[in-house]
């Protein structure tokens, strides 16, 4: 069932998921207002005598976890921060606030192949946040949702330092379409595609989040895993959450806690709930291009 997503004052609860009070949404792809994507998480990489800097993004699920991909975690647990209410790259961001991770897990088939569809990590912050307009839980999708002609909104920083947290209103695409450009790969059910010309990811985009709007919440379809670097044309390949209810549901559970920390807003998101708009699945493959397997690893490693 879709749950009903209403704001309690006073108390954010897993309930409350998906809610950006300060949102004042940009269609295309311009930076937007402070506070307007309050789940994004920036994960900066560093070690001792390394200046730290943005590597990849993610989302707050509850007061201390985070979702990101698997192919970002390439350093161990103490080389990482993780970034919340951050506005920009670049300057002061009086609304952040930052955290240490004590804990990594990586999705165990991403070790059998980090193209299979489970390119999924979950990171345990050394405490627990405090909410506010500028730091909120997201979403995610549950098992039962569908993406069909939806338009959804890639955010994250990108290459760009300063966007704000926004990137573009982008249509979901077909699995059979995006099969098409990356023949080298099995695009599996664990999968979602995304993207049209101009309008794609680029690097320090993995991570990020794929989020599509349901009435007045916000559902994270997707985690940015790869694609042809910086919108280019090819559909985008994302880690299809919902298909990992169980296995991110299990290991946020499993490390105790009050509900605050052991408990996860899902929410059934139903296909033409998104922006305005129809997908491009059915759209010309006129001039298609393909993607080989070695320029793919390749792009994983330059996206984060």
């Amino acid at each position: 069932e879709t749950q009903n997503l209403i704001p309690v004052l006073g108390c954010i609860t897993v309930c409350d998921c998906g809610m950006a009070p300060l949102n004042m949404r940009v269609v295309g792809g311009a930076s937007s207002s402070e506070g307007s994507w309050p789940w994004l998480a920036s994960l900066h990489i560093g070690s001792a005598g390394i200046p730290r800097f943005h590597t990849c993004g993610g989302t707050l699920l509850n007061q201390q976890w985070v979702l990101t991909a698997a192919h970002c975690i390439q350093m161990t647990v103490g080389d990482y921060t993780v970034f919340l209410g951050r506005q920009t790259q670049q300057g002061p961001n009086p609304n952040e606030i930052q955290r240490s991770v004590r804990q990594i897990l990586i999705h165990p088939s991403y070790n059998v192949s980090p193209l299979n569809g489970s390119d999924l990590a979950l990171l345990l912050l050394d405490s627990a946040v405090q909410y506010s307009n500028y730091i909120r839980p997201v979403c995610l999708a549950d098992s039962a949702s569908t993406f069909n002609d939806t338009f959804c909104y890639l955010t994250g920083w990108g290459n760009d330092t300063v966007l704000g947290g926004l990137r573009a209103l982008i249509p979901v695409v077909s699995r059979a379409q995006c099969q098409r450009h990356y023949p080298s790969v099995n695009i599996t059910a664990a999968m979602l595609c995304a993207g049209e010309p101009g309008k794609g990811i680029c690097q320090g985009d993995s991570g990020s989040p794929l989020i599509c709007q349901q009435n007045s919440a916000w559902i994270q379809a997707g985690v940015v895993s790869f694609g042809d670097i910086c919108a280019k044309g090819i559909p985008d390949v994302y880690t299809r959450v919902s298909a990992h209810q169980t296995w991110i549901r299990d290991q946020v559970a499993a490390g105790g806690g009050p509900a605050e920390v052991s408990q996860i807003g899902f929410s059934t998101f139903v296909s033409g709930g998104g922006a305005t708009g129809s997908s491009s699945s059915s759209s010309s493959t006129a001039g298609l291009r393909h993607v080989t397997l070695s320029s793919l690893l390749l792009m994983m490693a330059l996206l984060g």
